[in-house]
C-alpha cells in the first residue's frame, strides 16, 4: 500500500511539472508571436485595428472606475486606522501621511487595481477568445488571410497598457482621499496639511514606480487572459477552466512580477 501511494505521489508530481514545462513552451510561443505582430504594427500603424483598441480601453477602464475608486477610498481608510493604531505605540502616529502616501503610490494601488482588471477583463479576454475558438471563428479568420494575433489579442494588449496605468491614478488618489479622512478625524489634521505632506513624502521616482508596475500588469493581465482562451479546448468546460486559469495564473504573475520591480527599486534607491 504504501508503494502505491509513493508511486502515485511521485506520478502527481511528474504531471505537475510537466504541465508547468507545457505552461512555459506555450506561453514563449505566444509571447513570440505576439512580438512578431508588434513589429508588424510598428512598422505600418495603421494596420492596427485602432477603433477595436478604444473599444476595449473603454469597457475596461470606465466601467471598471467606480470600483477602482471605492476599493482605493476603503484601502487607504483601512490602512490608515492600522497605521494610526500601530503608530501610536510609538508616539509617532504623525508619519502616518508618509505611510499611507509611499505604500497607496508605489505598491497598494498598483497591486489592487491589477487583481481587479485580473478578474474582470483576463476572465473576460479568455472567455471571448475561448468562445471564437469553440466557433471556429479563429480558424475563419486565418482562412480569410488574417492574423488573428494581430486582429485579436494585440487590440487587447494596447488597451491594458493604456488603461492600467490611468485606472492606477484613480486608486492612487482615492487611497490618499481614504487615508485623509481617517487621518484628518483621528490626528487632527488639516486637508490641506496632509495634502501638502503627501507631496512632499510622494516623491516624482515612487509614482514612476507604481506607474511601471501598472505598466507590466496590464501586459500580463492581456497576455495571460487572451493565451488562456486562445488555447482554450473547444467546449464549454474548456472555456470555464480557460478563464479561471486566466484569473490565476495573472495574478500569481502579477505577484511575481511586483516582488521583482520593488526589489530592482529597492537596491537603486
Amino acid at each position: 500500500m504504501k508503494g502505491k501511494s509513493f508511486n502515485q505521489i511521485y506520478l502527481q508530481i511528474g504531471n505537475t511539472a510537466c504541465g508547468f514545462c507545457q505552461e512555459f513552451i506555450v506561453f514563449f510561443g505566444f509571447i513570440g508571436d505576439i512580438v512578431f505582430a508588434g513589429r508588424k504594427f510598428v512598422r505600418k500603424p495603421g494596420q492596427l485595428s485602432w477603433r477595436s483598441v478604444l473599444y476595449y480601453a473603454d469597457i475596461c477602464g470606465s466601467d471598471a472606475v467606480p470600483i477602482i475608486s471605492l476599493l482605493g477610498l476603503l484601502v487607504g481608510v483601512i490602512l490608515a486606522f492600522q497605521g494610526i493604531v500601530q503608530l501610536s505605540r510609538y508616539g509617532v502616529e504623525g508619519y502616518i501621511v508618509n505611510l499611507v502616501g509611499a505604500v497607496i503610490v508605489t505598491e497598494l494601488a498598483p497591486l489592487l487595481t491589477a487583481i481587479v482588471l485580473a478578474g474582470r477583463s483576463g476572465s473576460a479576454f479568455a472567455s471571448e477568445l475561448g468562445t471564437m475558438q469553440a466557433n471556429e471563428e479563429v480558424d475563419a479568420l486565418f482562412t480569410l488571410g488574417f492574423d488573428p494575433i494581430g486582429y485579436l489579442v494585440f487590440p487587447k494588449i494596447m488597451a491594458l497598457v493604456i488603461v492600467l496605468p490611468c485606472l492606477t491614478i484613480f486608486a492612487d488618489v482615492c487611497g490618499i482621499i481614504g487615508g485623509m479622512l481617517v487621518s484628518c478625524e483621528k490626528l487632527d489634521i488639516s486637508a490641506t496639511e496632509y495634502f501638502s505632506r503627501t507631496l512632499e513624502v510622494v516623491k516624482p521616482v515612487d509614482l514612476f514606480q507604481g506607474l511601471l508596475k501598472s505598466t507590466f500588469f496590464g501586459i500580463i493581465v492581456a497576455v495571460i487572459g487572451c493565451m488562456k482562451g486562445y488555447y482554450a479546448e473547444r467546449d464549454s468546460q474548456g472555456i470555464g477552466r480557460s478563464a479561471t486559469s486566466a484569473v490565476v495564473t495573472g495574478i500569481f504573475l502579477i505577484v511575481l512580477c511586483d516582488a521583482v520591480i520593488t526589489g530592482i527599486f529597492s537596491s537603486i534607491t
